[in-house]
């Protein structure tokens, strides 16, 4: 990296294994949570992050996340969950304390080398997860612990479930659509819309995720909205015929996604209904009655919650004596926003939402692709957080967390590597 010889070697191999956090999160629960540790580590016997520890409390995203994990070690004092219990959950949200420790070692970058870098680590990742997912569904591999020859919706499945995969497997679709945009060479830029192309099948044909299926389909109105606001110049017949042509191929993929026999996402009416009509206990239905519960306990403590980890004490105390889906319980909701409520209240929902507004705001305050790459993800993670407890969860909190203490250092004013080269032979 540029001026690596002016930086403590603590420092550059925390950033280091920052990154390697960065590829192993869709690959490896091991890798993540050995180069995680190694990462504060490093991190904490860097000078460069004790001589800025005052931007803990300047930096709105740092504030926010300690805010956050703050109320949550506070509501130790009041939780109804057992001690064991409550400290179990609530060591599930140590990796926001990585947040601020990720701005520190990243604050002082003097080029986007590092960003460059994480740029196609995960990328990398996300890629080789995907082709290991098709070579799954194809029956040409069965590699990881997911993977059953016996269950045909796990075909796909590698090193995550449909859900973790299908969030960053649609991330991998966006992300490889706007670096398409953006190459230079033609070669690049086949492959590029190539890893599109099979990632948009795998998260809408092969993985059937339902999370991932919504925010592909999410992405592919954005990439439409995108693309003819960037042809405004081109002549008509070309702007509306590749535009047509985008949208045969995009409509036929999320028509198939929506109709076909093992569609998961065409079965959410059906799972509904089977819920209202016989209590039957399927996802959609369970679903349903984790949220009516989570509202129901918001409303007796609305304002602080019921505590950190109290979320199974509580649905188990309420499905007591019920059959069917009313008899289902859970750890969480699977819903991060009603998770948050349960525990801390409208407090916890509103601290919430201030830290993603926060990233949001800083977000806008990148230069590219890291704007793009940080704009990706947190519209998938918000969308994904009214169906599924993101940010507890141990992929998508991950990368979350990573991904935007990582991408956030680059700032607009940040030279580029090639910037910073041409500067240097201007001096010399």
């Amino acid at each position: 990296m540029q001026h690596a010889t002016r930086e403590s070697y603590p420092l550059i191999l925390a950033r280091t294994f920052a990154l390697l956090v960065l590829f192993a999160v869709p690959l490896s629960t091991a890798g993540v949570n050995i180069a995680a540790t190694l990462f504060a580590v490093c991190a904490l016997l860097s000078p460069e992050v004790w001589r800025n520890w005052r931007s803990l409390f300047t930096d709105r995203v740092s504030v926010a996340a300690l805010l956050l994990v703050g109320a949550l070690a506070l509501s130790l004092v009041w939780t109804t969950a057992s001690r064991a219990d409550a400290l179990d959950f609530l060591m599930k949200y140590r990796k926001l304390i990585y947040l601020p420790l990720l701005l520190l070692t990243f604050r002082d970058c003097r080029t986007t080398a590092w960003t460059t870098a994480a740029k196609w680590v995960l990328f990398s990742a996300l890629t080789l997860l995907m082709l290991l997912s098709c070579s799954n569904y194809l029956g040409w591999t069965s590699i990881g612990p997911w993977h059953s020859n016996t269950d045909p919706i796990r075909r796909a499945w590698v090193f995550k479930d449909h859900i973790s995969a299908g969030i960053v497997t649609a991330l991998l679709f966006y992300l490889a659509l706007n670096f398409a945009r953006h190459a230079r060479a033609r070669a690049a830029k086949i492959a590029l819309y190539a890893i599109a192309l099979l990632a948009i099948i795998n998260v809408l044909l092969m993985m059937q995720g339902r999370t991932g299926q919504v925010i592909a389909i999410c992405y592919i109105v954005i990439c439409f909205v995108t693309y003819f606001r960037s042809l405004h110049s081109v002549k008509p017949w070309m702007r509306w015929g590749g535009g047509a042509v985008l949208v045969a191929v995009a409509g036929g993929l999320v028509y198939a996604a929506l109709h076909s026999h093992s569609s998961r996402l065409a079965e959410t009416h059906e799972e509904i209904s089977a819920y209202e009509t016989s209590n039957k206990d399927t996802s959609m239905g369970v679903r349903i009655v984790f949220y009516r519960r989570s509202v129901e306990l918001i409303a007796e403590r609305p304002i602080i919650g019921h505590g950190v980890g109290t979320v199974r004490t509580e649905f188990d105390a309420l499905a007591r004596n019920n059959t069917g889906a009313a008899a289902a319980t859970a750890g969480n909701p699977h819903n991060e926003f009603l998770l948050m409520g349960v525990q801390l209240g409208i407090v916890g929902i509103a601290l919430f939402v201030f830290m993603l507004v926060q990233i949001a705001r800083s977000m806008l305050e990148l230069r590219e692709p890291a704007r793009t790459i940080v704009f990706a993800y947190l519209f998938a993670f918000v969308v994904g957080c009214f169906a599924n407890s993101l940010l507890l969860n141990f992929t998508e909190g991950n990368l979350f967390i990573f991904l935007v203490g990582i991408f956030l250092s680059c700032r607009s004013g940040t030279p580029t590597q090639a910037e910073e080269r041409a500067a240097t032979l201007r001096a010399n």
